[in-house]
């Protein structure tokens, strides 16, 4: 087969050209492509006050609890003297690093009896035993919930290591929305905030955030 002059210069250019669409191609298919997830990741911060212990006040008394004592106190607002005491029940089992407690707006004070599996009601005044919530089915893994906020209407908000989930709860403890189901594998990525009765819910791992009210 023989080129004359004429089709060897328009060869050249031909596959110069489709050189250049290869590059290209391989080029594009190894750009990263940014999904909506990954923007609103991006516009993800915590707020300043997500890593501060709140302060619960009540009636000139301010609620506390004591994890190595595993005890919750309460403390006079102006003197800081010790009102009370309270083992809850029988006594709370705190085998991990969280001990939370939320005062609900209607003033009702909770506390998460976490080896138990589920939250103890204490009198604001006198620190005595009330009555105890738990969901139908049981929270999984050892100790949980790590997060709860009590909502208006007797409904909980929690966030449940092990299982990984952030869920709102019914009074009679019938589970009514599940936020999530992946939230990331450490608990100390998780955060939970009160706003009056809006509750915001924070997981710096995945970098996501639910507001419930």
């Amino acid at each position: 087969m023989r080129f004359f002059r004429r089709d060897f210069l328009l060869f050249i250019p031909g596959i110069l050209s489709l050189g250049l669409f290869g590059w290209i191609v391989r080029r594009t298919m190894k750009t990263p492509v940014t999904s909506t997830d990954d923007a609103l990741a991006d516009e993800f911060a915590l707020p300043e006050n997500a890593a501060q212990i709140p302060v619960y006040r009540l009636d000139g008394l301010v609620f506390r609890v004591d994890r190595p004592r595993k005890t919750v106190c309460a403390y006079h607002a102006e003197t800081g003297e010790l009102v009370w005491e309270s083992h809850g029940e029988n006594r709370f089992i705190v085998p991990g690093a969280a001990f939370p407690i939320d005062l609900a707006p209607t003033g009702e004070l909770w506390v998460a009896n976490i080896g138990q599996k589920r939250l103890e009601q204490l009198d604001p005044k006198t620190g005595r035993f009330i009555a105890f919530w738990e969901p139908k089915r049981a929270f999984g893994g050892c100790c949980n919930p790590v997060r709860f906020a009590a909502l208006p209407g007797g409904r909980f908000v929690t966030m449940e290591k092990g299982d990984l989930r952030a869920c709102i709860y019914q009074p009679s403890g019938e589970l009514e929305t599940v936020l999530t189901d992946a939230l990331s594998d450490s608990e100390f990525n998780y955060f939970l905030c009160r706003d009056g009765e809006t509750v915001n819910l924070y997981d710096s791992g995945t970098k996501k955030h639910w507001e419930v009210k």
